[in-house]
């Protein structure tokens, strides 16, 4: 019987990723054993064209918060070296993310970790941005380069559209708005209908961005779907693959900035500040010195 569908997390063990794909079973067993130092898993697929092979590998970091390797003393120290435009900024990604942590304690689920925190990467990701366009695009911007860095341990997408939240809202009442941040979240923290589009729309981006090459080889071989973590399916006729990976990595990053900004003016939209689409409001020193004061 012939399979249609791979899947990008191994389907037993989510913590693997997908890493390297071949028809050859002599090159599998080479880069198998290659990556001898690595905690790796293999699953045979047997595809319309050719039986093929995927090596899955281990994402990194596993377990819960409890288990990050950077004490708070280290983290307020990193905290400490940012100049001024870029520590408010990083200060509230961090209290965001400490507020998500309550939220799941809360719950008694806990949040799983997918890697070490990287709060050093903060003023990279920000000084990217270009702080002369109008709100959303800002907005936008902040929220698809937090997310493309993958600073934090998991919870990437919700601290990163609050952090959207944050720019609209402080960039509405310095230009006499009446903005209210629409609610994304049910009761239950489930993403709400008209924002979950957007977040499964940017992880397909994201994986693809990633994957170019090992998904072209798998549509090859006669897969048609990739499927990853939340039943979030790729249709790789639907994407342009056959690039450099380089190539790849950099289109996907404008084609993920496009949907946050897309996003950020729905935002604008639900919640009655239409004018943030095309007004010019805060730029990153601004944003941050109003951070700083309402910290």
């Amino acid at each position: 019987m012939s399979h249609y569908v791979a899947h990008y997390h191994h389907p037993i063990d989510k913590r693997y990723s997908m890493e390297y794909v071949a028809d050859s079973i002599d090159n599998f067993a080479e880069r198998y054993d290659d990556l001898e130092s690595k905690e790796k898993k293999a699953v045979s697929y047997s595809f319309p064209n050719t039986s093929a092979y995927i090596l899955y590998t281990h994402t990194g970091a596993s377990g819960t918060t409890e288990d990050l390797e950077a004490t708070e003393a280290e983290i307020t120290d990193i905290l400490d070296e940012m100049n001024p435009n870029d520590r408010p900024i990083a200060v509230r990604l961090m209290n965001i993310y400490e507020g998500i942590l309550d939220e799941e304690g809360r719950t008694g689920n806990g949040l799983e970790i997918y890697k070490q925190i990287e709060i050093e990467n903060v003023p990279d990701t920000i000084n990217k941005i270009d702080w002369n366009g109008v709100a959303t695009d800002v907005a936008g911007q902040i929220m698809s380069n937090l997310i493309l860095k993958h600073t934090l341990p998991n919870a990437n997408h919700r601290c990163s559209i609050s952090m959207l939240e944050a720019y609209l809202e402080l960039a509405s009442i310095q230009r006499g708005m009446d903005f209210t941040m629409p609610q994304t979240h049910t009761p239950e923290y489930e993403w709400r209908d008209w924002v979950n589009p957007y977040i499964r729309q940017s992880k397909r981006i994201l994986t693809i961005r990633r994957n170019n090459v090992r998904f072209k080889a798998l549509h090859g071989y006669g897969c048609k779907t990739v499927v990853r973590k939340g039943d979030i399916e790729i249709d790789l006729a639907d994407w342009e693959l056959d690039m450099h990976y380089r190539d790849a990595w950099t289109q996907y990053a404008i084609e993920h900035e496009k949907l946050c900004i897309r996003f950020a003016e729905a935002i604008a939209e639900r919640g009655n500040a239409p004018e943030l689409r095309e007004q010019v409001t805060l730029d990153q020193e601004q944003f941050a010195s109003l951070l700083a004061s309402t910290t």
